[in-house]
């Protein structure tokens, strides 16, 4: 049996350090993940790209992440080449080295800028997400909600801003009282987005769910209204991840190492498994939300012509609709 050489350092240390490496090995799993689901959107948002404007903007959207995300993921196992492996006798082991190196490195503040980017790119698109789902209700409304998102997320930019400057400036001490507070800011103002967007989508998607159950009970209505297809549009996967590194912190477990690198992989596939729906025409779009208010089952016509948006059904439905307005 070979001898068993004990690792330097309390077992502390020794926990952060084996959390820290499960973090990038499960920002790996979520980076090929991404890359997965970038080839299969990129390529039916290529295919439609003449049908609609939005197809080329959301293409040039998933290229800008996947694009920042890799540069953050090569820096990021750079970072993790010198903890380990060029400086792995430094005093204290990996870990140490790790916070000692935390700010005036320029691979530090680049790694912190392109893991920023996607989040907030990620953010921004959720918002918008929010919009487009309450606007069938009234334009009003969807400003009026989407509002609320859209200011926690301005009040993350302006605490991640600082936080960024201070990882920058070598002769800050990390961790310190400034750094560490505009970290929790950043992380509690970015999680508070994504759940106020999260709970705002919902709401409407069970509205919705209930006004087509009950205007339309027909099969088709289950691919809108079903369980997976709320959880998918409403990203609810980060939130749960979100929910999980918050408890982690504030009971202090070491496992939120592990969490914080499962939150930008979970929350940029929350956002791919949106768009794949879009590109495959099973996406949530303001004409999805509006259809229960404009279709009307009168005498014999058909739910299923109706839902479908054949030419008989349709007419059908406003001859009916117009008969009995008359």
């Amino acid at each position: 049996m070979a001898p068993y050489f004990k690792p330097l350092g309390p077992a502390s240390t020794v926990i952060f350090e084996q959390y820290y490496l499960a973090a990038d090995f499960i920002s790996g799993i979520g980076y090929g993940a991404q890359g997965v689901l970038y080839v299969i959107c990129a390529h039916y948002l290529w295919g439609q790209r003449k049908a609609r404007r939005i197809n080329k903007f959301m293409l040039a959207y998933i290229t800008l992440l996947l694009l920042v995300v890799t540069v953050e993921q090569v820096v990021q196992a750079y970072r993790t080449q010198l903890a380990f492996i060029d400086h792995k006798d430094f005093p204290g082991g990996p870990w140490a080295y790790y916070q000692a190196s935390f700010n005036g490195g320029t691979s530090m503040t680049v790694s912190m800028i392109t893991g920023l980017v996607p989040m907030f790119l990620s953010e921004m698109f959720m918002v918008w997400r929010c919009w487009v789902l309450w606007h069938s209700a009234s334009r009003r409304a969807a400003y009026a909600v989407a509002s609320f998102p859209a200011l926690t997320l301005a009040a993350s930019l302006a605490s991640a801003v600082p936080y960024v400057l201070t990882i920058a400036d070598p002769d800050i001490p990390i961790p310190g009282v400034h750094t560490t507070t505009w970290l929790v800011s950043w992380y509690t103002l970015m999680l508070s987005t994504n759940v106020l967007a999260t709970g705002l989508i919902l709401a409407r998607l069970i509205m919705h769910r209930r006004a087509v159950r009950t205007t339309l009970a027909i099969p088709h209505a289950g691919e809108y209204s079903s369980l997976i297809s709320m959880l998918v549009e409403s990203a609810a996967l980060y939130s749960i991840v979100g929910v999980g590194y918050l408890i982690a912190t504030g009971v202090g477990s070491p496992i939120r190492e592990a969490f914080i690198g499962a939150l930008a992989p979970t929350q940029q596939i929350s956002g791919y498994l949106i768009i794949a729906r879009l590109a495959h025409g099973r996406g949530w779009q303001r004409s999805t939300m509006s259809i229960p208010s404009k279709i009307v089952i009168l005498g014999n016509v058909s739910a299923r012509d109706a839902w479908e948006g054949s030419e008989e059904g349709m007419s059908g439905t406003l001859k009916a609709t117009s008969g009995a307005a008359e």
